[in-house]
């Protein structure tokens, strides 16, 4: 037994002094001579949580309530991880169960508020957050997290407090900075939310480029985070040439042909690799806008930026030529499962019942990804399925080429059709994410897009009733081209 504990205190020790390799070899060793030891269990569950793996996390901590039921730590850290491994629903029951056992815990108390806020249950987040900050005055995360919940609430001067008091204590953290950056861009306030928006993390070590003559230096552009904002911000690549140097775009392989195929031969394309090609100076593609000052006056829209080649869209115009006459309308309903606010922006396949049966509309689904079989399961037949013969962006691209319009949540192929030109419909969650501003129906970076909102937190059926009304009307009063978009 004092072996037990001995190697006990050695893991906690290593555990808190951020030595994780030699931790988690100490709660290994414990458990290998006891399974259920249930303060190893917990503490290494805390530790895989930490280092990233919170469905890990999950059955280490659940083996050690099982031996411990009525230990309220444990269960507030089940919460944590579980809303980490986005499972929000358990993650309440088990934060509830947290502060039942201890009405005092500022983890459970924090952990919860942050739970309901990625459930978009905004006033009952702020309620548990403010308990915890009453509890804890000054703790960065509890503050990080009621100040998302106020600006997602759009009450943004209290927001800015809350990251205001994290960055008096500490100016460097970019958690902070980023979150009244985003509160900031979307109202519209693009410059100074640039400026918090350089918070990001960076690839390279090369001189970042800001805005100063180039003077033939070559500069690598390349993509940090979607292809949606990569195709958001290359927009800004034959500008960066104007300003004399030789222009280098780094892309994922599914943008690859997108890309060369829309810029000039002078700015080369390559597909991402492990190590960056050579260059002089580096900048991210979303850090172009604050390189270029841009504001909500001065977005470059020349538009389109992006086109397939010609012969893709010749073939996707004669593989979608056959079959009935009607409005032809891409849908897309859901976006990276993945994506941090996925749960708010993405919505159930049932919400587009309504449109379905709309008469003169020939619908395309356009959804790539786990949820695309979901349309079939719905509504068999009624709609054309592409996407099987999709290879990447480049070919979205041309079939979107050959529709009249796309009706989609906030995902890449929106940004596709934008930059295109080609008419889009977007359903917006209530908390929009920051590039679509607030409370307008049209995109200053996209004009071809329209803009559909929840007029309340969670609110899918009042939005898509509306997009129906006018999908309806619109399909009356338009007679389809045989050929949209033709090459």
């Amino acid at each position: 037994m004092a072996t037990l504990l001995d190697a006990l205190d050695a893991a906690v020790n290593h555990h808190m002094a951020g030595r994780t390799d030699a931790a988690e070899r100490h709660y290994r060793l414990i458990l290998g001579a006891d399974p259920a030891q249930p303060d190893a269990l917990h503490l290494f569950g805390v530790l895989r949580a930490q280092t990233g793996a919170p469905a890990l996390a999950v059955v280490a901590i659940t083996r050690s309530l099982r031996a411990r039921p009525a230990a309220a730590q444990p269960w507030a850290h089940l919460g944590a991880a579980l809303r980490a491994a986005e499972r929000l629903e358990d993650a309440e029951t088990a934060l509830r169960r947290a502060l039942a056992l201890d009405p005092a815990s500022a983890d459970a108390l924090d952990a919860l508020g942050a739970t309901l806020h990625g459930l978009a249950r905004y006033p009952q987040a702020r309620g548990w957050l403010l308990r915890a900050d009453a509890l804890r005055p000054g703790h960065a995360e509890t503050l990080l997290n009621l100040g998302t919940v106020l600006r997602d609430q759009r009450h943004f001067a209290e927001a800015e407090l809350c990251f205001d008091r994290v960055l008096t204590a500490q100016p460097t953290h970019a958690g902070a900075q980023l979150a009244r950056a985003v509160g900031r861009l979307v109202r519209g306030d693009l410059r100074v939310g640039w400026e918090g928006f350089e918070h990001r993390w960076r690839r390279f070590s090369t001189p970042p480029w800001a805005g100063e003559p180039l003077n033939g230096a070559t500069i690598l552009l390349h993509m940090e985070q979607g292809f949606g904002d990569a195709m958001q911000f290359v927009r800004y690549a034959p500008l960066v040439a104007q300003a004399g140097g030789r222009v280098v775009i780094e892309a994922s392989p599914a943008l690859f042909r997108l890309f060369q195929a829309s810029f000039d031969p002078s700015i080369q394309v390559l597909v991402r690799g492990p190590e960056p090609p050579p260059h002089d100076r580096h900048c991210p593609l979303m850090s172009l806008p604050r390189a270029f000052a841009t504001d909500l006056s001065s977005i470059p829209a020349a538009i389109p930026y992006l086109a397939p080649e010609r012969g893709d869209r010749n073939r996707w115009r004669d593989q979608l030529a056959t079959g009935p006459e009607g409005l032809r309308v891409g849908l897309v309903w859901a976006g990276n499962p993945r994506h941090r606010n996925d749960r708010n922006r993405s919505l159930p396949v049932t919400a587009l019942r309504p449109l379905l049966g709309i008469p003169g509309v020939r619908f395309f689904n356009l959804q790539a990804g786990e949820a695309r079989g979901e349309l079939s399961a719905l509504a068999p037949g009624s709609f054309e399925d592409p996407m099987e013969r999709v290879r990447d962006f480049a070919d979205t691209g041309a079939i979107l080429a050959n529709l009249d319009m796309l009706i989609s949540v906030d995902t890449a192929i929106v940004h596709l059709a934008g930059a295109m030109g080609v008419p889009a419909w977007l359903l917006l969650p209530y908390a929009p994410d920051w590039r679509w501003l607030l409370d307008r129906a049209d995109s200053p970076w996209y004009p071809s897009l329209r803009l559909f909102r929840q007029p309340r937190p969670g609110d899918w059926a009042t939005m898509i009733g509306t997009v129906t009304a006018v999908l309806k009307a619109l399909a009356r009063q338009t007679t389809p081209r045989q050929t949209a978009n033709p090459a």
